[in-house]
């Protein structure tokens, strides 16, 4: 079997289509309807998440644009602490808040503080491993 070989400008090619997509959720914060469907809770006041979205439409582009540049390494640790952060919050939010979701929005939720860990993860192994350009 070959080897799977993940580059660091790959690795930052998907983690910005991933942010875009959170990005465009998070910027339709003021959509109720798309909130409870996912069994998510509504951002009160909106605002924080869509703010949040907006930057997360910015790190999406600089991972984008620096992929393959001698900037990727700088850019592919900050995603990686990023993400590892992500899921570091999210899960200590999920143990511990009383958050009053259904299993719809925990299995949502649990699954994107998975993503986050699992993305800081490959972050980190294309990092030790110098696989660059």
């Amino acid at each position: 079997m070959r080897d799977l070989r993940l580059s660091q400008a790959l690795v930052l090619r998907i983690d910005a289509v991933s942010n875009a997509a959170l990005a465009v959720f998070l910027l339709a914060a003021t959509w109720d309807a798309l909130y409870d469907f996912f069994g998510l809770p509504l951002a009160e006041p909106p605002i924080y998440a869509q703010l949040l979205g907006a930057a997360l439409v910015a790190f999406a582009l600089v991972e984008w644009k620096l992929a393959g540049t001698a900037a990727e390494r700088s850019v592919t640790l900050a995603a990686g602490v990023g993400s590892a952060i992500g899921a570091g919050v999210l899960a200590i939010w999920l143990l511990v808040a009383d958050t009053d979701l259904d299993t719809h929005g925990l299995v949502a939720l649990w699954s994107v503080a998975a993503f986050l860990a699992a993305a800081a993860v490959v972050h980190t192994v294309v990092l030790t491993r110098g696989r660059g350009t």
